[in-house]
């Protein structure tokens, strides 16, 4: 039996999701002692450096992902080459880094390249059925993810398990081997703090339509009443705020990136959140417990998925982007309870500490 000393963790970044819910992850790490090597691309470094400025980031290959239709099938079709190369020049540069680093055992969200032969690997993954409408297409997308995630040793599902959940089908009928539920994973806590932001927009996701709801958000914002609010633009591109933008919207606050502390107070000091339905999101919202109007990224079926579930429960009012009207779509947070809540019985260490001892174990 080998010990495993250092560790190499290495999150996806199309949107900043998948960066965000391995934050407890990497704590749990640190905490226990390993030698953390982090690895990301693109705003999902810039975040990587800024939570944990102490240790080593690495860049990877972008996967580039896009989402510049409303169908799923056109972007799948559009971008499937560009994926996979992606995917093999991901696992040629974490190689890389394995030899020169000394890596014992990745980590990796999302990632499929991310596995070396020889050496003991973890994949994060939620949605790993595709609700598509057409059982073929179906079983196709699901047997080609489930090609990549059978070639690591195990599959961490942040999520609980039994019929009270958050990813309802996306991930709970999946069958293959190594699957493991590992509780919510969120950097959050709930705070209690003033509620001194009226709301706050906090843009994720990949482009272009990351930007063509910031650009939604800053034409509408304009026609509501508010005494204070803040847009979080979940990027470090672009232009930040335009003379126009400030002499229209003089009580609006704009920041790019924020590490995780400054946002868990803005979230919880906010009175309504305006956000996608991405899950490192919702899994944020189970903890915080703050009112939210929540926009699928076009193009996504799992977050049109997990909305419309949330929505259909009288959870959180949800509204399609093109459809996105802020001054009549927060009258409807009236009939929500926003209490998306599920008691964790378990720690996360509780939970992977012998997932772990079971790697160690088999090496």
């Amino acid at each position: 039996m080998a010990t495993i000393q250092t560790v190499l963790i290495c999150p996806q970044h199309w949107g900043l999701g998948h960066v965000t819910r391995t934050i407890p992850v990497i704590r749990y790490f640190i905490e226990k002692n390993y030698r953390v090597i982090l690895a990301s691309s693109g705003a999902g470094s810039d975040l990587l450096r800024m939570e944990f400025p102490q240790h080593k980031v690495l860049d990877l290959p972008d996967y580039g992902i896009r989402y510049p239709f409303k169908s799923m099938y056109l972007n799948i079709g559009y971008q499937m080459v560009k994926m996979h190369w992606a995917i093999l020049k991901e696992h040629v540069a974490i190689r890389k880094i394995c030899k020169q680093e000394h890596i014992d055992l990745i980590v990796s969200d999302a990632r499929l390249g991310a596995f070396q032969f020889g050496k003991p690997s973890i994949i994060i993954a939620h949605h790993l059925h595709f609700s598509l409408g057409f059982k073929f297409i179906e079983w196709c997308c699901d047997t080609w993810m489930k090609l990549f995630y059978d070639r690591f040793d195990q599959l961490w599902i942040p999520d609980v398990e039994g019929p009270v959940n958050l990813s309802g089908e996306l991930a709970h009928l999946y069958r293959g081997k190594n699957r493991h539920f590992v509780g919510l994973l969120s950097r959050f806590n709930k705070l209690d703090v003033e509620k001194i932001y009226d709301f706050a927009f906090m843009l994720s996701g990949p482009e272009p339509q990351r930007t063509f709801l910031e650009e939604l958000v800053l034409s509408q914002v304009k026609d509501l009443n508010f005494q204070k609010a803040i847009l979080i633009r979940g990027t470090n591109e672009g232009p930040v705020l335009d003379e126009l933008v400030q002499k229209q919207n003089p009580n609006l606050i704009i920041k790019s990136l924020l590490t995780g502390t400054a946002l868990n107070e803005i979230m919880c000091a906010s009175k309504v959140l305006v956000c996608r339905s991405g899950y490192s999101t919702l899994l944020d919202l189970a903890v915080i417990q703050t009112r939210a109007i929540l926009i699928p990224t076009p193009g996504q079926p799992e977050q049109e998925y997990l909305a419309m579930e949330l929505m259909n429960k009288k959870l959180y009012y949800s509204v399609q982007q093109d459809a996105l009207n802020l001054k009549k779509d927060l009258k409807h947070l009236e009939n929500y309870s926003c209490n998306l809540h599920f008691d964790e019985v378990l720690t996360l260490e509780a939970r992977l500490n012998p997932l772990l001892k079971k790697l160690e174990t088999n090496r």
